[in-house]
């Protein structure tokens, strides 16, 4: 646990609770709030490596009824970057996304045992259909992909609470397998639902952890190991008490704010050339994937930089099978844990 940096103002803590939750398809479908926060946004996102060697990182948001402080909404449609592009990063692939529907209207409906999502009658683009349950996940895109697979159990979330506003995160992560435009492909995704209060965005306005400059690296990821073994988990450093790591390997589950770390970054273009972490004296690294960096997404939505790679245990030799690891390294932040959190006033 790090050493208190600061006294804040009444109703901030600046620090998380983490641990896990039994996944049901009923709190899917629900639009009840947690901690007086409303439901936000639900993101599906994840990457898939196809036979021939190339790298896909995939994305939908839903909840189109969000809008940000300028009256935009979060973009809805289907979203693909790809390593064909430009053979060397992650970039937009707009030429498979440009026929695909948006999420716009689309309402999620009970059948059977499962949480299923299709485009709304009335919107135009091909179809697409999301099935969740309470032990699997398939994602089809109409004549482009169709992937499913299992949980990584249990379900895990993290809440930061704050003085006027804060977040709640819900994080569902599956193993995926499939065809992707008619080659075999693998990979990982999560399947989260984020809480906020009314009028946030999250990003934006009243997002209590991107308007303090809290955190320094922010990462979803999931590892499927040859010998069959699994971890998967979230990751947050961040200045003064902000920080923690909630992970799985199926069975156990570890949560804990005890973590501190260190990121090398590429001065040139902010993205990482190595995080370490420590988490309860363990040490784990962060390999990036050579081709893993997404530059078209900087300074955009989200404006923090991208970059895919992997997570381990440093000096874990099992062979991984398939793996993603989305996230964020913030080093105009700063590299390292402060004492004090950069408070934005």
């Amino acid at each position: 646990m790090p050493k208190l940096g600061d006294v804040y103002e009444r109703g901030n803590f600046f620090q998380q609770l983490a641990g896990a939750h039994k996944p049901s398809v009923d709190d899917v479908l629900s639009d009840r709030g947690y901690f007086g926060l409303m439901p936000h946004l639900m993101p599906i996102y994840g990457c898939i490596r196809t036979e021939d060697g190339e790298m896909y990182e995939l994305l939908r948001n839903f909840n189109p009824d969000i809008d940000n402080k300028h009256g935009e909404k979060p973009y809805m449609g289907l979203v693909i970057q790809s390593t064909k592009v430009d053979g060397e990063n992650l970039i937009f692939d707009t030429e498979l996304t440009k026929d695909h529907a948006s999420t716009e209207g689309a309402v999620g409906v009970k059948e059977g045992n499962e949480a299923v999502w299709h485009k709304a009658p009335n919107v135009s683009g091909k179809n697409f259909e999301i099935r969740f349950s309470e032990d699997s996940f398939t994602w089809i895109e109409e004549d482009l992909f169709s992937l499913s697979g299992p949980m990584v159990k249990p379900g895990l979330h993290w809440y930061l609470p704050g003085r006027d506003a804060g977040t709640y995160y819900v994080s569902h992560i599956f193993e995926l397998e499939g065809e992707f435009q008619g080659l075999k492909a693998k990979g990982m995704i999560a399947f989260d639902e984020m809480y906020m209060a009314e009028g946030a965005v999250v990003y934006g306005d009243k997002d209590i952890m991107m308007q303090n400059y809290g955190h320094i690296v922010w990462y979803t990821w999931g590892t499927k190991y040859k010998d069959g073994t699994v971890e998967a988990g979230h990751f947050i450093l961040g200045h003064d008490r902000l920080g923690f790591a909630v992970f799985t390997d199926g069975e156990n589950v570890v949560a804990t704010q005890n973590i501190e770390g260190k990121v090398t970054d590429n001065s040139n273009n902010r993205f990482a050339k190595r995080i370490q972490l420590t988490i309860d004296g363990e040490e784990w690294e962060f390999l990036p994937d050579p081709r893993g960096k997404m530059p078209a997404m900087l300074l955009k939505y989200p404006p923090t930089p991208q970059q895919e790679g992997r997570w381990r245990r440093v000096g874990d030799t099992r062979e991984p099978e398939s793996w993603f690891a989305w996230g964020e390294t913030e080093t105009e932040n700063g590299c390292e844990r402060q004492s004090k959190l950069p408070t934005h006033r």
